[in-house]
Parts: structure tokens; C-alpha cells; sequence
């Protein structure tokens, strides 16, 4: 399943590249589109300038004649203020022509063409005036000559603007239909991946449903054992305990009724049968403790000095008898199940108390601090960095164990002591503790050195 959601990825970002690939060069051809489009309006507006400029000078010139025929002072002041059009005219081209260096040569040279034929107008109105005859042949000559300067120049700009106006035209129907062109790929593309997308996904969503109901009938499949589970933990509770009870009852019975008549091997044997049933009776009582821990249950805050207090009040016998000692730290309060933590708390004192060395007096150290989640890593196990751990420490000095045997401590009915070892273990204890800090979020961590102590370390997580 991962690896087709794996494709699915895959086929999504490969999609999704080509389509901004093509999108970005769709973008770039409608930007030169633009451009272009610009370029061509500006041509239009320098085109249409041009032939303003052209009238103007025509303007002039009939104004200037007009006025050499009739001395008409209205003629001679029309004509100046056209003139005095001419050059900014000519200066407000130089926007449109700013990217072609052949055009801006034409306008510079027609520039200084206009401000020749200025003067030239102005020299020939000026002799007319002070002659008051016509002007000299030769001045005329030379306003005529640069008169046509100026309308070389002119066509000459117009020619050119409508040349670039022709090669305009073109890149736009280029740029036009490259960027319908990627446009209609784009949507066709987008298109295809999105159905081809959308199948796997219909495909891989049914594949969930199904999964999803199959994990629906595994659930209820678990529920149902987990139910008959909780009937066989009541018959082993209910239905075993009571032959268990009569049978240490009618030991106990015979014993004394008989005691006289017995010889020492029925007298053993009676006292072996009766033990045995207790030990059986035990089992049972630590069987039931671990199949209650699969129970959900609310947390709470549970002050872990409360408890421990509680525990040792339960084991007051035992530590008077063996005359261990006790030493524990201030407890945190954390957040948890209360009657779990003290069955935790009991099992793991309750294992220093029991596998004690002999002619040894046992010492049970509790302590607490907080850790962050580093230290867990030389464990092999992996938790956020900014993760906070409560970790209490129960050390001993009783017989200890080999680390190599570490694993197999804490799997049910797994002990590493047989019962010519002279300790009772049941190997049921530890897996509860393990059961309990799994049901906590946590880790347990034992540490052992045969016959100098064990050291167990519960890490409960610290929630924000």
C-alpha cells in the first residue's frame, strides 16, 4: 500500500513539474505577446506623430508663402507659433524610437534639419521685410533644399516605422499561436494526469475501503476474544480457585486429623500438595493482574509517594522479616492508573525482597529525576528530542542477573532462576511491569551484575 501511495506521489510531482514547465513558458510567451503588443502600439502612435510632424512643416510653409503674397501680420504670427512647435514635435518621437538606433540617427539628423529650415524661414521673412521687395533667389533655394531634407527624413522614419510595424505583426501572430498552442497542451496535459490521477486514486480509495472493512472485521474479531478471554479470566478466577481452596483444605485437614497416624514421607507430601496449591492460587492472582491491564481505563493523577507508601504498607511483613531497608526519594505526581502503577511498584519491590542474597541483608534504592529523551537512545529506542521522561530508578543488591538474559525477562512465565535455586519466581511479574509502562507510553530498562544487584528504570513521559 505504501508503495502505490509511493507512485501515486511520484505521479503527482512529475505532473505537477511538467504542468509548471509548461505554465511558465506559456507565461513567457504571453509576456513577449504583450511586448509586442506595445511595440506595436507605439509604432502606431509614432506613424501617426510622424505625419503630424510632416502637416506641421507643410503648415508652415503655407504660411510663410501666404504672407510673403499679402503682408498679412496675422499670416507671419500663425507661422512663428508653428515653428516654435516644430522641435518639441520632433523631441516627443524620441519615446518611440528609444530601442531602434537607426531611427534615433533619423531623428537626430531631422532635427537639426528643422532647426536649419527655422532659420531659414526666418532669414527669408526677414529680407522680405527689410527690402520689402521678394527675397533673395538663393535664400529661397536654400529653404527649399532644406525643406526636402526634412521630408526625407520624415519618409525615411516613416518607411522605417512601418517596416517594423510589418516584422511586429508577424512575431505577434507567432507569439499568438505558440501561446494557444501551449495553453491547449497545458489544459490537455492537466486534463490526462488529473483523470489518470483521479483513477488510481478511485482505485486506491476502494483498496481502503476494503482494507478498511477487513480491519472492521478483525476489530470485531478482537473484540469477540478479547470477551472470551475475559470469560476464561473469570472461570480461572472463579471456577480453578475454588478445587484450589479445597484442596489445601482437605490437606490441612487430613494433616491434622491423621497427624498421629501419618509417617514424615505422607506428612511431606501433604505439605508439598499443600504448597503447590498455594503457588498454583498465586499464579492464578498474577494471571488475573495481567489480563486486567488489557482494560482501558481513565488516567488520573496519580502521586507515586501515595502509592509507594501503600506498597510498602502491603509489604511490611516481608521487609520486617528480612529485615531489608528502604531508601526512596520524593516521588513526582504523573498522570496514570493508579491501581496499575501500585501493581508496578509492588512487583518490582516485591522481586528485591525475593531474590536477595543470602546472609544479606537487602537495601532497595528509589530515586527520581527527569531526563530528556537522549538517553533512550542507547537503548535503540527512538522518541521526539524535546520529549521529557519522569525516570525512577529501583536499584537492589540482591543476586542480580546477566544483561544477555534481559529479553527473555520480561516474557510471561519466562524465570531465570529453576525452583532448585531456592527463589520462588513465577515469571509472570516482570511482563506485568512491561504491560504497565506500555499502557503508561513508557519504557522499562533493566540493568543486572550477578550477585551485586539489578537496576530497573521506569521512564514515564512527560505530557505538555
Amino acid at each position: 500500500m505504501k508503495k502505490r501511495l509511493r507512485l501515486i506521489f511520484a505521479g503527482f510531482c512529475v505532473s505537477f513539474a511538467i504542468m509548471a514547465a509548461l505554465s511558465l513558458f506559456a507565461l513567457k510567451q504571453f509576456s513577449g505577446l504583450i511586448e509586442n503588443s506595445e511595440e506595436v502600439d507605439d509604432t502606431y502612435i509614432l506613424i501617426s506623430r510622424l505625419y503630424e510632424l510632416g502637416n506641421l512643416t507643410k503648415e508652415t510653409d503655407i504660411l510663410e508663402r501666404s504672407y510673403l503674397l499679402t503682408r498679412d501680420s496675422d499670416y507671419l504670427f500663425e507661422m512663428e507659433g508653428l515653428i516654435q512647435k516644430l522641435i518639441p514635435a520632433k523631441d516627443s518621437l524620441g519615446k518611440y524610437i528609444s530601442k531602434d538606433p537607426e531611427q534615433k540617427g533619423y531623428a537626430a539628423n531631422l532635427g537639426s534639419e528643422l532647426v536649419e529650415k527655422r532659420d531659414k524661414v526666418r532669414a527669408t521673412i526677414l529680407a522680405f521685410d527689410t527690402s520689402m521687395a521678394a527675397p533673395p533667389l538663393a535664400l529661397l533655394r536654400d529653404e527649399i533644399a532644406a525643406r526636402q531634407r526634412v521630408e526625407q527624413y520624415l519618409s525615411k522614419m516613416r518607411s522605417r516605422a512601418h517596416k517594423a510595424l510589418k516584422e511586429h505583426a508577424k512575431v505577434k501572430i507567432y507569439y499568438q499561436e505558440v501561446t494557444f498552442s501551449s495553453i491547449r497542451y497545458l489544459l490537455t496535459i492537466f486534463a490526462f494526469i488529473t483523470l489518470v490521477l483521479f483513477f488510481f486514486m478511485i482505485r486506491e480509495l476502494k483498496r481502503r475501503m476494503a482494507f478498511q472493512e477487513e480491519l472492521q472485521m478483525k476489530v470485531a474479531d478482537l473484540k469477540r476474544s478479547h470477551a472470551e478471554l475475559e470469560q476464561i479470566a473469570y472461570a480461572v478466577s472463579h471456577d480453578l480457585q475454588e478445587p484450589l481452596r479445597k484442596i489445601q483444605i482437605f490437606s490441612n485437614r487430613l494433616s491434622l486429623k491423621k497427624k498421629d497416624r501419618l509417617d514424615e514421607e505422607s506428612i511431606l507430601t501433604l505439605d508439598r500438595i499443600n504448597s503447590s496449591a498455594s503457588r498454583m492460587h498465586e499464579l492464578i492472582d498474577d494471571l488475573m493482574n495481567l489480563t486486567n491491564l488489557l482494560q482501558d481505563e481513565h488516567t488520573e493523577p496519580a502521586d507515586l509517594n501515595e502509592l509507594l507508601q501503600l506498597v510498602l504498607g502491603d509489604l511490611d511483613e516481608r521487609i520486617h522479616e528480612s529485615g531489608a531497608t528502604i531508601q526512596a526519594e520524593v516521588m513526582p505526581v504523573i498522570s496514570g492508573h493508579r491501581k496499575q502503577i501500585q501493581l508496578l511498584l509492588r512487583s518490582l519491590i516485591d522481586n528485591a525482597l525475593k531474590f536477595a542474597q543470602e546472609n544479606k541483608k537487602p537495601v532497595v534504592s528509589i530515586r527520581h529525576d527527569r531526563v530528556n529523551a537522549l538517553e533512550l537512545r542507547d537503548y535503540n529506542i527512538t522518541v521526539p528530542d524535546e520529549q521529557l521522561f519522569d525516570r525512577i530508578t529501583i536499584a537492589d543488591n540482591g543476586i542480580g542477573f546477566e544483561d544477555k538474559f534481559i529479553n527473555k525477562m520480561f516474557q510471561i512465565f519466562q524465570s531465570l532462576h529453576n525452583k532448585e535455586s531456592g527463589y520462588s519466581g513465577k515469571g509472570i511479574g516482570l511482563a506485568i511491569c512491561q504491560r504497565v509502562m506500555a499502557n503508561h507510553g513508557g519504557y522499562i530498562i533493566a540493568h543486572g551484575r550477578p550477585q551485586i544487584g539489578a537496576t530497573f528504570r521506569l521512564y514515564f513521559p512527560i505530557k505538555n
